[in-house]
């Protein structure tokens, strides 16, 4: 195991040492502040919108989007297998998934892309013609032969030391926990950022998976994006490639997607842009899980229900090697916010007593799995509680409307928590109108309040 580590720590040195030579150019003086397109799938501006939905469509929707997603986190056990580097974490959809596309611009002359947005994930990659075995796409599938600044990585670059040399192309092949799977060539090319007026950065030889055998097991055998953006802290990921360039650090601001008065898209920033509008900054360091080295974990003390402690033991949300259950991700994709059984069962309970003094709540045996908790309420019942995490050094006060969705049409309510037995997770409805900030040369996930629907 010594000598595993030692050689991808090796592998590591020799990749950032190789993507420290990325070139930028650019004719805006602050280069190192730039912002992309976040778009909510289902926002009329998606190339893949779905068209209105009623409230009942999204809930099973994310539901069955969200636990699918989490089913598969917990598949991941490096204590219980061998470490196969290929093996990736959960895609972040599956069916009809529950996905924040990026609006991408590469190659020269340029083309637009739309890629999925992953905090856990680390490759990023897109589908290529000419395809082999392309999964269907809804729209216009990259073709790098029509581009001036695509290069093919050569199989002595370190780069190909994670992957392999076939015929002698450096060929990456991931394959995910669901079954689903990417395969095609280690590729780089020239991405294209433009700022407010109008000014580009180009940051050329950015690597990506250049994708011509894809297997996506969707339910209407269509696929929703062209592949995925890795932001965890990967050596290849796309924040670690950028690099100094941006500070090692990005933010994004989640809009809602059940709220049609506001927009659906929102911006995801790097560098000095971390793009919160007021309010106090508060931080949290990231902790090391062993099983998801590259992820976003923080250390999750206790939790609040309408200001009152719960008083879990200290113990309780860290990862315990015998067991290897613990820790507590933040993850933008996973709808829902999972807790472990045993706090989740205190939690549920909490709530429940908030609601008894209202006789006229009745509360549900029906709800949507994986959400247990879910009432009958009168129209316009108002009286939710907020619900705090109480991280090392940081609160976080999520609102009432992030944690309880409240069916108008049906008069009911369900909680956006779920337990499951392994990881505790913050999922992307409790991350609404939240600045979230990812600063990872000074390990700290950093949060505020904010406004996602004026993010610019």
């Amino acid at each position: 195991m010594d000598s595993l580590q030692s050689l991808v720590a090796l592998v590591s040195i020799h990749l950032l040492v190789l993507l420290s030579d990325l070139q930028f150019t650019s004719s805006n003086k602050t280069a190192t502040t730039f912002s992309l397109k976040l778009i909510h799938r289902d926002s009329p501006e998606s190339p893949i919108y779905p068209g209105p939905m009623t409230f009942r469509e999204r809930v099973e929707r994310y539901r069955k989007i969200s636990d699918s997603r989490v089913s598969r986190w917990n598949q991941i056990n490096m204590h219980n297998r061998a470490v196969q580097p290929n093996i990736m974490r959960p895609r972040v959809t599956t069916d009809d998934g529950y996905t924040y596309l990026v609006e991408l611009e590469m190659g020269d002359p340029l083309k637009t892309v739309y890629v999925v947005m992953d905090t856990g994930s680390g490759i990023t990659w897109i589908q290529c013609l000419p395809c082999q075995e392309c999964s269907p796409q809804k729209f216009e599938i990259y073709d790098p032969r029509n581009s001036k600044t695509f290069k093919k990585i050569p199989c002595n670059s370190p780069i190909c030391y994670s992957f392999k040399c076939v015929d002698q192309q450096c060929m990456y092949s991931l394959d995910y926990l669901d079954g689903d799977s990417t395969e095609g060539y280690a590729a780089s090319e020239t991405i294209h950022i433009k700022d407010e007026q109008g000014l580009y950065t180009h940051i050329a030889d950015v690597f990506f998976g250049c994708s011509i055998k894809t297997h996506i097991d969707t339910a209407d055998n269509s696929s929703l994006e062209t592949g995925i953006m890795g932001l965890d802290t990967n050596p290849l990921s796309f924040i670690s490639q950028l690099g100094s360039f941006v500070l090692r650090r990005f933010s994004y601001c989640l809009v809602n997607p059940t709220n049609s008065s506001t927009p659906l898209f929102s911006y995801l920033k790097f560098g000095d842009d971390i793009g919160f509008i007021g309010g106090a900054v508060q931080k949290t360091p990231f902790t090391k899980h062993p099983d998801f080295p590259n992820g976003y974990f923080v250390n999750l003390l206790d939790i609040s229900v309408d200001n009152k402690r719960l008083n879990f033991p200290p113990d309780t949300f860290t990862f315990k090697p015998d067991t290897g259950e613990g820790g507590f991700l933040i993850d933008s994709g996973t709808v829902l916010t999972y807790i472990q059984d045993t706090a989740y069962s205190k939690l549920e309970e909490e709530i429940v007593r908030y609601f008894s003094p209202y006789k006229d709540l009745v509360r549900n045996q029906d709800c949507s799995p994986p959400s247990k908790l879910c009432y009958d309420a009168p129209m316009g019942f108002p009286l939710f509680p907020t619900i705090t995490y109480h991280f090392q050094g940081a609160n976080l006060t999520i609102a009432p409307e992030n944690s309880f969705e409240v069916d108008y049409e049906e008069k009911s309510f369900i909680l956006s928590i779920a337990p499951q037995p392994r990881l505790s997770i913050l999922g992307a409805y409790q991350q609404h109108n939240i600045r979230s900030i990812f600063d990872i040369d000074s390990n700290v996930f950093a949060f505020v309040p904010d406004d996602c629907s004026k993010d610019d």
